[in-house]
């Protein structure tokens, strides 16, 4: 079985009532033992995605390293007179296992195919996370470890709504209002898709069918990657005669998603 060691910091919330406290903040709520969330700004854009995992007396946030400064520095200021410790967990690490049997940590609640993530101070490894990235590309998965940074993106167009990371029922989070208006209101016209190429692309090409722009490449390894794509620019898939997705002297297939194109 795969096991990798993640780039991801732990954050540990504990005190009175810290999945109350973290309630009334994320995106999502707290179901179960693991919870795919994020903490928003009050324009709807995302700080950091993470999971919620329930360690008994304390919840763990599981979320990438490059994002774990800002999130602290967002928790502390929404903690105000709460009776919070918010603490990071140095000797705490994530891995993720797929392709295999075991029961330690959790199903990754956006897809069963990315296997469990597993936190705890050490385990040996027998993959890279490259080789994770490369399962999650395969899936379909945005990763906001490569694929954007903070406070650049709406949660719907990494996908957050089709990958149980929004309750739409729930009560207020921060950043609600526009999202909920934009799941009201509006489809959504660009999402994040993986994708192969004939050949290696740059992160920021432009995604071009025909003479219309449908895209921008977000990241990439090897010949896969992902890419925020114009769902409403690409032709019909039915079209005869419609011209191959490009990005320089690429050519580029999307990967079909490998989970709900519908908003749950």
């Amino acid at each position: 079985m795969p096991i990798a060691k993640l780039d991801r910091t732990v954050i540990s919330v504990s005190g009175d009532a810290p999945e109350d406290f973290l309630s009334g903040l994320i995106t999502n709520s707290l179901k179960g033992d693991i919870t795919f969330t994020a903490l928003l700004t009050p324009q709807g854009k995302i700080i950091a995605d993470f999971f919620v995992i329930n360690d008994g007396a304390r919840v763990l946030i599981d979320t990438p390293s490059k994002f774990a400064a800002d999130l602290m520095k967002r928790l502390k200021m929404y903690k105000l007179r709460a009776k919070i410790d918010l603490e990071i967990c140095n000797d705490l690490e994530v891995y993720a296992a797929w392709d295999g049997t075991g029961d330690e940590g959790h199903e990754d609640p956006r897809h069963p195919g990315l296997g469990r993530r597993i936190i705890t101070d050490h385990i040996e490894t027998t993959a890279t996370a490259d080789d994770y990235n490369a399962r999650r590309l395969s899936l379909g998965i945005p990763d906001s470890a490569r694929d954007f940074e903070t406070a650049s993106t709406f949660p719907a167009n990494a996908n957050m709504d089709i990958l149980s990371g929004i309750d739409f029922k729930k009560g207020c989070f921060v950043g609600q209002e526009v999202v909920s208006r934009m799941h009201r209101k509006t489809s959504v016209r660009k999402r994040m898709q993986s994708f192969t190429a004939t050949a290696p692309i740059v992160p920021a090409t432009t995604l071009m069918c025909g003479l219309v722009n449908v895209g921008t490449v977000l990241s990439m390894q090897g010949l896969t990657g992902m890419a925020m794509v114009r769902e409403d620019r690409l032709p019909d898939a039915a079209d005869e005669g419609r011209a191959d997705i490009t990005a320089g002297d690429a050519v580029v297939t999307l990967t079909e998603r490998a989970y709900a194109a519908s908003p749950q």
